[in-house]
């Protein structure tokens, strides 16, 4: 088992955190925030608990940092598919690319939908601005109107609500409908796709042309600036 008395470098401590975040990721999939221990991530790594200690002062801190670090994995991967076609910047086409993204990635689903029987305590504080920020927010939605993005025959406010209110219920609705009445996850985003399109988007958008000079640039450094911001976060947590 590694322990701290083995001075490593640099990289070897980078590498030995990602193994102690990849344990603990699984781990809290398998038993969820209460039941996983410190003792356990050793014993899953074979890392020694107070090398474990070195990089996380707390529990809570290395949770967190798992799902800050699941978020980046979010926001990258929904940055390459901007940057492969700049259509993905479309609203209904960025929450058809969430809710694919986030339902194959069972952490940033937990994230998305505040599960408490899975992440316990780390659904309070500040980790749930991380969420907040999986679901656009108003200033974005400002963002989207000013670039011709989305409709303006009603109040930013009332729009930011009802489009909430749409997501959250593409969100939670699976356990209230029949099983014979189960679609396919590509059958469900494109129906929330369809839902976004229709209810808030203008009829005419503009050319591929244009969303790539004008609009993919700004989306670009909206999402690096928020996938910087979790990294940020995840070195606030760790011990220096």
């Amino acid at each position: 088992m590694e322990d701290a008395s083995t001075p490593i470098s640099a990289s070897k401590q980078q590498e030995r955190a990602s193994r102690i975040l990849d344990a603990g990721a699984e781990l809290l999939l398998r038993w969820g925030y209460k039941r996983v221990t410190i003792d356990d991530i050793a014993r899953q790594t074979g890392i020694g608990t107070g090398t474990i200690y070195l990089h996380w002062k707390t529990k809570g801190d290395l949770f967190e940092s798992v799902m800050l670090r699941e978020a980046v994995a979010v926001w990258r991967e929904l940055l390459e598919r901007i940057r492969s076609d700049p259509e993905e910047v479309l609203l209904h086409r960025v929450m058809h690319s969430m809710l694919l993204i986030t339902r194959q990635r069972p952490l940033a689903r937990a994230l998305f939908s505040r599960d408490v029987d899975l992440l316990g305590k780390l659904t309070q504080g500040s980790l749930m601005s991380q969420a907040r920020q999986m679901m656009p927010s108003q200033e974005f939605l400002a963002l989207l109107r000013s670039l011709g993005l989305l409709r303006e025959d009603m109040s930013l406010a009332a729009q930011a609500y009802a489009f909430s209110a749409t997501v959250t219920g593409f969100s939670v609705v699976d356990p209230f409908l029949e099983k014979e009445n189960e679609l396919s996850l590509e059958e469900k985003a494109e129906a929330m796709a369809r839902t976004i399109r229709s209810a808030f988007e203008p009829e005419i958008l503009p050319s591929r042309a244009v969303l790539q000079e004008k609009v993919v640039p700004q989306m670009i450094q909206l999402l690096e600036q928020v996938s910087d911001a979790c990294e940020q976060q995840i070195q606030k947590r760790m011990v220096s």
